[in-house]
């Protein structure tokens, strides 16, 4: 498989809002952490509704660049399947707000410590 990446995409982490048939709506972001990791974000539903009726997280990436390969190619998949992008602005940013931080607290809960301690290794020889 050969993945086709949608160059009209820009760069920057500003969202990428892309409208297909019958009133559909798919909104493509990109957060930073300030670990330097970012998370790419998609949101889907009706244009009119309050809220997506889909949002699905990727990542963490390691550097925002790979978050940003990633939302071109899942554009140009979208584009051959009928969207197109337009030029208006994200009406879910509050949904993609909330999601991050309950994965930054999901986060926070669950962090380990891998720091290597010599005088932890038990030795029984």
């Amino acid at each position: 498989m050969r993945l086709r990446y949608e160059k009209t995409v820009s760069s920057d982490s500003s969202p990428v809002v892309l409208e297909g048939g019958d009133n559909f709506r798919i909104e493509l972001h990109i957060r930073c952490e300030d670990d330097g990791t970012a998370t790419l974000i998609a949101v889907a539903g009706l244009d009119d509704l309050l809220r997506p009726e889909k949002l699905l997280q990727q990542g963490p990436y390691q550097v925002h660049d790979q978050a940003v390969a990633a939302r071109r190619a899942i554009a140009a998949e979208l584009i051959d399947d009928g969207y197109h992008i337009v030029d208006r602005h994200s009406v879910w940013s509050l949904a993609v707000q909330r999601s991050i931080r309950e994965s930054r607290a999901r986060k926070r809960v669950t962090r380990a410590n891998y720091d290597f301690k010599a005088e932890d290794v038990f030795l029984d020889w």
